[in-house]
């Protein structure tokens, strides 16, 4: 997911499309007073926990899928769902119907919640540190020494990731910067950046919403010269 809060690795394709925005003000500089400029750190303590915003979500999606399972006589809790292992990365099939492991032949009548899981991680655990720079109409940021991004305002993003293919609008409202994700599969992520005048504080804030388990909203907290949390 490549998107700053730590799926880069993973990029495939960036293909800029020049043109402006539809539907938005034409914004031709950065505001003076955005205050963004610099290198941060993550207050760990003063953030969200990722970890714990995931598994919320994600209990939630998985307890009504049961729920809608149940109504069908078909129970999700089967004892052949172990044979799925623990390993991280191997399939997962909690929710296949019992007759797909008679024939051997799995079809998925949930998620792949493990799948998805994976991808969520990816997209919300956020870096330990941040530069960004700011020049009139280009913003760069590069996150735990990872290669630096550029975006520059009027033009459209397409970037492949790990999470699927999305359109990338980059917009400025007031002194906030915001980065707006568009997926193919109809998912959306929103990553915004703002600096508070009176504590210095930059508050990166991340909203996905997917069509599984819908919106999970993360705040991280970095601060100038503050030493990153372990």
């Amino acid at each position: 997911m490549a998107l700053m809060s730590g799926t880069p690795v993973f990029l495939l394709s960036t293909i800029l499309l020049a043109g402006g925005l539809a539907g938005c003000e034409t914004v031709t500089t950065a505001p003076t007073d955005s205050h963004l400029a610099g290198s941060w750190n993550l207050d760990k303590a003063a953030s969200d926990n990722p970890e714990a915003k995931i598994a919320a979500a994600m209990s939630v999606a998985q307890a009504q899928l049961k729920h809608r399972l149940a109504r069908y006589g078909t129970d999700p809790d089967d004892t052949r769902a172990a044979a799925a292992g623990d390993a991280p990365d191997s399939p997962d099939y909690t929710y296949d119907t019992p007759e797909d492991y008679r024939y051997g032949n799995p079809g998925r009548v949930g998620p792949d919640f493990r799948g998805l899981r994976s991808q969520l991680r990816q997209e919300l655990m956020p870096p330990k540190s941040l530069q960004l720079d700011v020049a009139g109409d280009l913003v760069t940021i590069s996150s735990d020494q990872l290669p630096p991004r550029d975006y520059r305002l009027g033009e459209r993003v397409s970037r492949i990731d790990e999470y699927g293919t999305a359109i990338i609008s980059v917009t400025w409202s007031h002194e906030m910067f915001e980065l707006n994700y568009k997926y193919t599969s109809h998912a959306s992520h929103s990553v915004t950046y703002q600096v508070d005048p009176g504590t210095g504080a930059l508050t990166v804030t991340e909203e996905i919403n997917d069509p599984t388990i819908g919106k999970i909203t993360l705040r991280s907290v970095y601060r100038r010269g503050a030493p990153a949390n372990s």
